[in-house]
C-alpha cells in the first residue's frame, strides 16, 4: 500500500479510537437490532456470521455511519407511523454553510459540495415535535446523496432507526442494500431535546426503473429508552417524510460514456469490461463476469484506472464497488461496477485498467463440513483454516467450532465516506445448514459474544489473522453428523497482474 494511504488509514483509526462515546453507540445499536428483529432474522444472522470481532469493529465506526437496520415486519397495532406534514423549510438558509464550516466525515460528499454540485431542496417534514429539513441532494443517475438535519423539539432523546426511499413509483425494498445514513460531522447520533443534528444519506440509484424526477425520502426516529429500543411496536417510532424533485439526468450534458467491450483474463477467469462512464460525481467502470467461468468471482484486487490526455496522467485508485451483495442495482453476481473518484480528464485520449489479481473460488468448494461430536472439520473452502482448541477461554459452546486462518495480499478500496479501507477478509455463511440425513436447519445467533475472539487483525505489513465461529444452533450436536453449511463469500486471493487498454484515440 502506498505510504500516503497508510497514513490515511492510521489517521482514521486514531480518530475512531479517540471517540469516547463509541461503546454507548454500540449498545444503542444492539438494543435497536434486538427490538426490530421480528421479521428480519436473515439480516441479523448475516450480521453475526461475521464474528464477534466484526461487531466490535462496527462499534469503533458506528459514529461515522449507520446502515439501515429495518423495522419489524408488522406493528403490534399501538400506533401508525404516518402523520408527517411537509412544507417549505423555514430553517435559516446559509448555502450549506453548516456543512462547509466543519470537515465532513464523508470525503466524497465534501468534494461534491466544494464543487457546488449539490442542489438546494429546502423542504421540511414535521411530526410529533420533530422536524426534518432536507437541505440539498444530488444524483448522477447512479449514486444519490441527501443532506438533511433533524430538530428535536420534544423532551425525549431520539436516534435514527431506519430510512426509506422511493424513486417515482418504485420504492427500494428492504433490506436497502447499499444505503447508508451517517453523521455529517458529529460523533453522536443521539439527538437530545432542543438539539439539531446534520446527516448525510447515500444510496445507489436503482437500475432499469422508469425515468422520474420524483423522490420520496423517509426517516424513522426511535426513542432511546430500553423499552423503546427493544419493542417491536411502532408507538415508539416517528416517521418524517419529504418529497422533492431530483433529476437523474441533470448532468447528462457533462457525462461521457465510452463503450469498451474488452476482456481481462486472470487464472483462466474472464472479466469483460463493458464501459467506462465519467460523471461530475464519479467515474464508473462496469464489469461482467463470464458465465462460463469455473470460479465464483468475488472481487478484483487493487484495480487502477489510468487515464491520459496529452502529457497529463491521472491514476484513479481504490474504487468503491456496486455489487449484488451491497446494492439493489444487480440481482446476481455476474455483474459489478467499480466506482472511482471524479477525474477532470473526462475526455481522455486513452485509458487502461490494471489489476493485481482476483479473489475467487470454485463453487463446489464453497462449504464447510463439520462433525461437532468429533470436533472435526472434514471439508473447508480453503486449506489454511486451523481449529482453535482453547474453546473454553473464548466462551465457546459444544455447538460450534472456532477457526483461525492467516490472510495476506489484502486488497484496498474506498468506502462510502471516501476513506481507504482494507477489504473484508471474513467468511459469509449461509443462513441454513444440512445434517447427514439431508434435513435442513436454520442457523441461530449466539446469545452472548465470544470472549476475545473473532474478526480480522491486520498488521502494518499487510498480513493478518482472521478468526470465526462455525456456529449452528443449540441442538446441532444432537443432529446426525456431519453437518454441512454453505459459504456465500470468502477471501481467496489469486495473484496475477493483468492490464488491459480500454480505449485509445491513436
Amino acid at each position: 500500500m502506498l505510504e500516503k494511504e497508510e497514513r490515511i488509514l492510521k489517521q482514521d483509526a486514531k480518530e475512531v479510537n479517540l471517540n469516547a462515546e463509541t461503546i454507548q453507540e454500540m449498545k444503542i445499536y444492539n438494543a435497536m437490532r434486538s427490538g426490530v428483529a421480528q421479521g428480519k432474522k436473515r439480516s441479523q444472522r448475516r450480521f453475526y456470521s461475521y464474528g464477534a470481532g466484526a461487531v466490535l469493529a462496527t462499534a469503533a465506526a458506528i459514529f461515522l455511519i449507520f446502515f439501515s437496520i429495518g423495522l419489524p415486519a408488522g406493528d403490534t397495532g399501538d400506533s401508525d407511523l404516518g402523520g408527517s406534514a411537509q412544507a417549505a423549510s423555514t430553517k435559516s438558509w446559509d448555502d450549506f454553510a453548516a456543512y462547509r464550516n466543519q470537515p465532513l466525515h464523508n470525503r466524497l460528499v465534501a468534494d461534491i459540495l466544494e464543487r457546488d454540485l449539490i442542489k438546494p431542496v429546502r423542504q421540511s417534514a414535521t411530526n410529533k415535535g420533530y422536524r426534518m429539513d432536507v437541505d440539498g441532494a444530488v444524483t448522477d443517475g447512479r449514486k444519490v446523496y441527501i443532506l438533511f438535519s433533524v430538530q428535536n423539539d420534544t423532551d425525549t432523546e431520539v436516534i435514527p432507526a431506519d430510512t426509506k426511499i422511493q424513486f417515482g413509483d418504485f420504492e427500494v425494498p428492504y433490506p436497502h442494500r447499499g444505503a447508508a445514513l451517517e453523521m455529517a460531522y458529529d460523533s453522536d447520533s443521539r439527538i437530545q431535546p432542543g438539539q439539531s443534528k446534520d446527516f448525510i444519506y447515500s444510496t445507489n440509484y436503482p437500475a432499469s426503473i422508469a425515468y422520474s424526477k420524483d423522490v420520496k425520502f423517509t426517516l424513522i426516529l426511535t426513542g432511546t429508552s430500553d423499552q423503546a429500543l427493544t419493542s417491536s411496536s411502532n408507538k415508539y417510532r416517528t416517521a418524517l417524510e419529504v418529497s422533492f424533485e431530483l433529476d437523474p439526468a441533470r448532468f447528462k450534458d457533462q457525462e461521457r460514456t465510452l463503450s469498451v467491450n474488452r476482456t481481462l483474463t486472470v487464472d483462466g477467469q474472464k472479466i469483460k469490461v463493458l464501459q467506462v462512464q465519467y460523471t461530475p460525481l464519479n467515474t464508473y467502470v462496469d464489469l461482467e463476469y463470464d458465465k462460463a467461468n469455473t470460479k465464483r468471482m468475488f472481487s478484483l484486487l487493487n484495480p487502477v484506472l489510468i487515464a491520459t490526455t496529452g502529457s497529463q496522467i491521472d491514476k484513479l485508485v481504490y474504487p468503491g464497488r456496486i455489487t449484488a451483495d451491497n446494492s439493489e442495482v444487480y440481482k446476481d453476481h455476474s455483474q459489478a461496477t467499480l466506482v472511482f473518484r471524479h477525474t477532470g480528464l473526462n475526455q481522455p485520449d486513452s485509458a487502461s485498467l490494471k489489476i493485481a489479481g482476483i479473489s475467487a473460488l470454485e463453487p463446489d468448494r464453497m462449504k464447510f463440513v463439520a462433525d461437532l461430536n468429533k470436533q472435526q472439520i472434514i471439508e473447508a473452502p480453503t486449506d489454511d483454516f486451523e481449529m482453535v482448541t482453547s474453546k473454553q477461554e473464548h466462551n465457546a459452546t459444544a455447538d460450534e467450532i472456532l477457526l483461525r486462518r492467516k490472510v495476506a495480499n489484502l486488497s484496498y478500496y474506498t468506502d462510502s465516506q471516501g476513506a481507504v479501507q482494507a477489504e473484508y477478509t471474513g467468511t459469509w455463511l449461509d443462513d441454513n445448514f444440512t445434517d447427514a440425513n439431508g434435513q435442513v436447519h436454520e442457523r441461530t445467533n449466539r446469545e452472548t459474544a465470544l470472549h476475545n475472539f473473532g474478526g480480522t487483525t491486520i498488521s502494518s505489513d499487510g498480513t493478518g489473522i482472521d478468526e470465526m465461529s462455525l456456529s449452528f444452533d443449540s441442538q446441532a450436536a444432537d443432529y446426525p453428523q456431519p453437518l454441512t453449511i454453505s459459504v456465500e463469500r470468502i477471501w481467496n486471493p489469486i495473484l496475477e497482474t493483468q492490464s488491459i487498454e480500454l480505449f485509445s484515440k491513436k
